[in-house]
């Protein structure tokens, strides 16, 4: 091969590895895979093993290939050049095979049981991948919460490959995480639709932009601390949640007028992390009479 064969090949070659094919954009998201997998993991008898590891990787694998998939289904939409489509193509098919690599020796592992964990997440990506095809992907709070809520899934998984079997307390995880979710995403559509505002409008304006938020974190905390007190939950695990029900508080009282999308998200980004930590410390400080 000559020298301009090589020179016409370099530039299609490192278009492969372009940052924007191969990563989600949305860092968010991250935080509701990753903080769920951490739960689940450290609030285990055995925090890591060799198994968990596998399941660390397969989650990610599969959560990285809805990146290339949504490209993939943009392209043919017409929302993003054809040229991007064989590096979408490229990285669809890496991770691809390794979450089906990764779940392959999880099922030779007898973890057959986490293929039920997967299935809810089938429908859900169709109908947003049918969303991103129609230009409706955004701005959809049920959609976000729906998905997080299966990204929550992965507390059950990572517990129960952690203990080397199932345990009630997988489900419990699970629906707390949610319960965090569901606050943390209502929190997050509050502060972007306050960041629109020219001038802090009348106060019943305010209210109702705050109200979904408001509502979400104090079920959440209300739900948790009657199970607490029923001594069914760590009695100090409402913490966390009042946590994020005192920021929610704050961001009502303090609009987030002017503020850049990235700012609101890096400050949810650290509440979400202290959430986390809060959880497990105390999960495991004061374990619950049905874990093991």
């Amino acid at each position: 091969m000559d020298s301009g064969t090589l020179s016409r090949n370099r530039p299609a070659i490192s278009s492969f590895l372009r940052r924007d094919l191969a990563l989600p954009q949305e860092h968010g998201a991250w935080v509701f895979l990753l903080s769920p997998l951490t739960i689940g993991l450290a609030t285990a008898s055995q925090v890591l093993n060799s198994t968990s590891l596998i399941l660390l990787l397969t989650a990610l694998a599969a959560f990285l290939a809805r990146h290339p998939l949504t490209l993939v289904v943009k392209v043919y939409s017409g929302r993003r050049p054809r040229a991007d489509l064989p590096g979408a193509f490229f990285w669809l098919t890496v991770y691809g095979l390794l979450a089906l690599l990764g779940l392959g020796v999880l099922i030779i592992r007898n973890h057959t049981f986490l293929l039920w964990l997967v299935l809810p997440a089938f429908p859900l990506l169709g109908t947003y991948l049918y969303l991103v095809s129609q230009r409706a992907e955004r701005h959809r709070p049920i959609l976000d919460i729906a998905t997080a809520s299966v990204l929550a899934l992965g507390a059950p998984a990572a517990h129960w490959t952690a203990q080397g079997g199932y345990s009630p307390s997988g489900w419990w995880l699970w629906g707390l995480c949610c319960l965090h979710a569901l606050g943390s995403i209502s929190h997050a559509f509050m502060r972007l639709e306050q960041r629109r505002w020219v001038s802090v409008p009348p106060l019943v304006i305010q209210l109702k932009t705050a109200l979904p938020a408001l509502i979400s974190n104090f079920v959440a905390l209300g739900l948790v601390g009657w199970l607490a007190a029923q001594h069914t939950l760590p009695q100090a695990l409402p913490l966390p949640y009042a946590l994020q029900t005192a920021e929610t508080l704050l961001g009502a009282w303090k609009p987030a007028l002017g503020h850049k999308p990235t700012q609101i998200g890096l400050r949810q980004l650290g509440i979400s992390a202290l959430f986390t930590l809060l959880f497990i410390v105390l999960w495991r400080l004061t374990p619950p009479s049905f874990s093991p």
